[in-house]
């Protein structure tokens, strides 16, 4: 039953991560990386600041976005279990997605056009890692953990110049877990088998402000939402019955400070700093029914003790004529994860962001463009004196590639 507890473990701690985010959630977003808050000017506003939705025209807007992400392999180097352990070096497998985001703001309502309600679908977080051999995948074999967002939110114009909106966050949760436990020993030598899933709620805030017309400010606020998943585990063997598990992680609330200034009249300058209360992931709590085995429920606290992070953006846009944008961001993000719960599946570390990208509007009611973002997280040595896991070595040459396409639409 320890390794089936591990492998619970492992996979709610695969899912909360900064870098399992994915803060890029729009075309505008992936090319300014992720400094697009303040200056959220298109149907995406109804995600990154639906605060903003108040000073958008009074036109319907709609946006269709694509993004494929590209994970690059991880380098592993060192030892497993202990300072008598083998050394020897490992590599993760790379990963592949395809992610559709929808955004729609409606028009205003009121009889002084106040009240503006806009949605946004997207996946804010999951993503996957894979071991496929070595002692790692007796931990990580793989571990695939996709998150959707339905929220809704509604905007209210206060003044000609300040805003505020509140939105409700319905979020989906689904993972699958797959760890090769064939070096174990007693009843979990084979494979393990585990997926879940949950639906969980949570609430977003807004507040923009702009003092002067070449000069924004805005305030968002993501609350934190637990999420609560249930599913089976099953063992693969004829003998072993499936059970029934529940974990409660929290995905952390976040906050973000924004500004944003019109150098000159084509020229748009935002800078973002953003802090997740990753803090509040202190312990891991696991119900395990195991009754089938004649033992009650099994209930596991594992301590993470995982911190606080910050990421800030910097974004530049710059207007080539009428209807061509062109966009460029930088970006680092801390990792929350200490060295002391630091493992193979999750070897976060902090990273340097690079984007940039276009933006065409091919008429009145149609835009289309397109982004790419680079991710280069830095190599990231542990100890084993300061390692839970028993891991002494080094975490080299993790990257991600995302590439966004969007076409906007008013109407």
């Amino acid at each position: 039953m320890k390794r089936l507890l591990l492998m619970s473990a492992v996979a709610a701690s695969t899912l909360m991560a900064q870098g399992y985010k994915i803060p890029e959630q729009s075309l505008n977003s992936t090319a300014l990386s992720g400094a697009y808050v303040s200056n959220a000017s298109t149907a995406d506003a109804a995600y990154y600041n639906p605060a903003n939705m108040a000073f958008m025209s009074s036109d319907r807007h709609l946006e269709l976005n694509a993004m494929y992400i590209h994970l690059n392999p991880i380098d592993f180097g060192g030892q497993v279990g202990g300072p008598t352990a083998d050394v020897h070096t490992a590599q993760s497998a790379s990963e592949d997605f395809l992610i559709p985001q929808v955004y729609l703001v409606a028009k205003p309502m009121g009889e002084d056009e106040s009240v503006r309600l806009g949605l946004s679908i997207n996946e804010p977080a999951g993503l996957s890692k894979r071991w496929p051999e070595g002692v790692q995948a007796m931990y990580a074999e793989e571990f695939t953990f996709k998150l959707i967002e339905v929220n809704p939110s509604l905007s209210y114009k206060v003044l000609d110049n300040l805003a505020v909106a509140a939105g409700v966050r319905f979020v989906y949760t689904n993972g699958v877990i797959k760890a090769n436990t064939s070096a174990g020993d007693g009843l979990l030598q084979g494979a393990v088998d585990l997926e879940g899933s949950s639906w969980d709620i949570g609430y977003n805030l807004a507040l923009s402000y702009k003092p002067l017309d070449i000069w924004g400010m805005a305030l968002t606020y993501r609350s934190n939402v637990d999420l609560t998943v249930e599913g089976g585990a099953a063992s693969g063997f004829p003998q072993m019955p499936s059970l029934v598990a529940s974990v409660e992680v929290p995905l952390p609330a976040v906050i973000t400070v924004a500004t944003d200034v019109d150098i000159t009249d084509s020229t748009n300058l935002e800078f973002v700093y953003e802090r997740a209360f990753w803090s509040t992931y202190e312990t891991l709590d696991i119900m395990i029914d195991t009754t089938p085995f004649g033992m009650p429920v099994t209930h596991m606290t594992s301590d993470k003790n995982w911190e606080d992070a910050n990421t800030f953006r910097l974004g530049l846009t710059q207007g080539l004529g009428e209807s061509l944008d062109l966009m460029v961001g930088v970006a680092y993000d801390e990792t929350p994860v200490p060295d002391e719960s630091l493992g193979f599946e999750l070897p976060d570390s902090n990273a340097v962001v690079f984007s940039g990208g276009i933006r065409w509007a091919m008429s009145e009611e149609v835009d289309i463009g397109i982004a790419a973002l680079y991710d280069i997280k830095e190599d990231r040595f542990v100890s084993y004196n300061d390692n839970e896991n028993g891991i002494d070595g080094t975490f080299s040459g993790s990257s991600a590639f995302m590439l966004s396409a969007g076409l906007g639409y008013k109407f």
